[in-house]
This record gives structure tokens, sequence and C-alpha cells, in this order.
């Protein structure tokens, strides 16, 4: 099994699960500049149940909202790093969650742990 992140967009007022297309799964090693990223906003707040998620769950769903996604993108934006890989991989999840951003009111981001 390949332990990581699921992220797909969140739409409150549609019922469609989102498409195979418009997800992206990052494995866990690839995922600790995101990571502490999310870590940082939490506890968040639903803003569709207002239910209070206290942490990051890396079993679970985590819904994550548009702005608090706009916060993290610009953090990853200026992320410190001379390594070409680590910043082209910034720029293509960042491009990615921009586009969904437009449609949606947020990312959910699943772990499978």
């Amino acid at each position: 099994m390949n332990v990581g992140y699921i992220f797909a967009p969140l739409r409150f007022r549609d019922t469609d699960e989102p498409k195979l297309e418009e997800m992206i799964f990052i494995y866990a090693d690839d995922f600790d500049i995101l990571l502490s990223a999310l870590k940082s906003k939490y506890p968040l707040i639903d803003s569709e149940t207002e239910e209070t998620y206290e942490a990051f769950d890396p079993c679970w769903d985590n819904p994550i909202s548009e702005p608090v996604w706009r916060e993290i993108l610009t953090e990853m934006d200026a992320w410190p790093t001379k390594e070409l890989e680590l910043r082209a991989f910034i720029d293509s999840f960042t491009t990615w969650a921009r586009v969904q951003l437009e449609q949606a009111e947020g990312i959910v981001v699943t772990g499978n742990l």
C-alpha cells in the first residue's frame, strides 16, 4: 500500500464526488513541506458544519476552506529553496490547488495511514 494523501476539491453545494482527474495523490515522504504549512493552520473550524478540528488527521478527511488554502499557497510560494526539483514540486502543487479553488469552496486532504 502506498502511504500518502489524496487532495480533492471540496464542494459543499455539489452532491457529486470529485472526478478522478481533479484529484492528486502525494506520497507521505513528499508531503513534509505541505504538512508543516497545514498543521500551522490548526485548530480549524469547518465552514460547512462548524465542527472544530483540533489537529490535522493523517488517517481521515481534513476539509480546509478556500481562505485557509490561499494563506497556505502564499506561504508555499515564498518557501525558501534553491533545489530546482523541490521548487518544481511546489509550483506544480500550488498551480493545481489554485485551479481547483476557482471552482471549489476548499480542498479536502485525506490521509491513508
